[in-house]
């Protein structure tokens, strides 16, 4: 809702749109924006923007603007178009945020791409979004879009919303609502204040260890002690390959000694056991690469300066090295999936990257996260770290957990919990064992 798109001289007039359009939801908004602080909903504005020198705007983006007399970053009456820190950039006056409401500045149409949106609604254990704003069919219906695939639950206001075409405002809602409401749901301003006004209990609203959480675990870990809500909680078996932990595999011609791995596995198998007994999500990841090795870096395959028999896509004892599909990229049997399991292909370190397993976490109300696998300093240290970045609370079971160099593990367990559990807590199986026992 900026001046860009709502006010004389900004960028929509500048198109020849009919301003009395978007400006139409104004007063709406406010009545919506209005019950929304008094009920203490959190409040986001967002802003369409580039950065003045024009390094985050698309050749095509700007090609499009100027074809239609409205080229983003030329000057109009409202200062450069579509540019942050110019006049028609900023909220319109009506709709200001208040102090402590957060602003999202995008450079595209969505506001999930390229912004902290996420992390930040994570953060705050947001799963729910109402949606208003303008233009219905393009930056609101984008970010509808974005939110229904990294599974929150979304309501468009329509009376909050419009478009430069009014039929383009009603193709919008339509789609929304098709099969069953493939993005989410429409509803209007008037029954959704009444809605909230007749059923939000400001004295139930409690943190999600507090209540709705199911049952709480505590255990008994370093640096202090880790809480954890069963129910919200996924264990996260990193990369327990043949081809890592069995004898013939990628790792031992590599000349490490798999038997260090190999360590592992009794305490992973158990702690595996207790998960699944109290009925937790399981992960399962796989450190791997596609047939074609398009996924693959060329600095990865050239690192290490190996011969090309023993590089990624080469044949070896169990087939091709970190290919999917491939004998030794299969879990070790000791700790194999079994049905319903997620397993997660990723072609880094980290099990977030390029993989989807973040959106899935959040789509399945997960916050906290307990890490196995191998190899503690590389693969689990960097996922743990990236899940850490994400917001999740993470434990690292020291004994499910590996290095072919023990003093790789050592350090990486005393980087993790240094400076009160900066990465997260650090515990052993047994505690885990201990701490579901008390309370499934």
């Amino acid at each position: 809702m900026q001046v860009d798109f709502c006010k004389e001289g900004g960028y929509v007039d500048k198109m020849g749109y009919d301003l009395s359009l978007t400006q139409a939801p104004i007063k709406p908004i406010q009545s919506v924006l209005d019950a929304c602080r008094q009920q203490g909903f959190h409040v986001i504005h967002t802003r369409e923007g580039h950065r003045p020198d024009l390094s985050d705007l698309p050749a095509n983006k700007k090609w499009r603007s100027e074809q239609i007399g409205a080229g983003i970053g030329s000057k109009g009456p409202c200062g450069r178009i579509l540019v942050r820190g110019e006049p028609g950039w900023e909220i319109i006056p009506e709709l200001a945020p208040l102090e402590g409401e957060a602003i999202i500045d995008k450079p595209g149409k969505g506001c999930f791409y390229a912004t902290d949106l996420d992390l930040l609604l994570h953060t705050k254990g947001v799963r729910n979004l109402v949606l208003a704003g303008v233009t219905t069919d393009v930056c609101v219906h984008t970010t509808m879009r974005d939110a229904n695939d990294r599974g929150y639950e979304c309501l468009l206001l329509s009376d909050c919303t419009a478009a430069t075409e009014p039929s383009n405002h009603e193709a919008a809602l339509k789609m929304v609502q098709m099969q069953g409401g493939v993005f989410g749901v429409v509803g209007t301003s008037s029954d959704f204040i009444a809605s909230i006004q007749k059923t939000y209990d400001p004295t139930k609203h409690v943190p999600l260890l507090a209540n709705g959480a199911g049952p709480v675990a505590e255990v008994a870990a370093e640096p202090y002690p880790f809480q954890f809500p069963v129910q919200h909680t996924a264990v996260v078996m990193i990369d327990f390959q043949r081809d890592f932990c069995e004898p013939g595999g990628f790792g031992e011609t590599l000349g490490n000694d798999v038997s260090l791995l190999r360590a592992s596995l009794p305490p992973a198998k158990r702690l595996l056991d207790a998960a699944r007994k109290a009925g937790m999500l399981v992960v399962h990841t796989l450190e791997a690469h596609k047939p074609d090795l398009s996924d693959l870096p060329p600095s990865k395959m050239l690192r290490g300066n190996l011969p090309p028999e023993l590089r990624i896509g080469a044949a070896g004892d169990m087939g091709r090295i970190l290919v999917a599909g491939e004998p030794g990229n299969d879990i070790v049997p000791e700790v194999a999936p079994v049905k319903g399991e997620l397993q997660v292909h990723k072609p880094g370190k980290g099990a977030f990257w390029a993989t989807g397993l973040h959106e899935t976490l959040q789509a399945r109300g997960i916050t906290h996260l307990l890490f196995t696998g191998v190899t503690t300093e590389v693969c689990v240290q960097t996922s743990m770290r990236e899940a850490n970045d994400r917001g999740y609370e993470c434990l690292l079971v020291t004994d499910a957990t590996d290095s072919y160099f023990p003093a790789f593990k050592a350090a990486a367990i005393e980087m993790i919990r240094a400076q009160g559990g900066i990465v997260g807590w650090t515990a052993d199986t047994a505690a885990i064992e201990a701490a579901l026992a008390a309370v499934i």
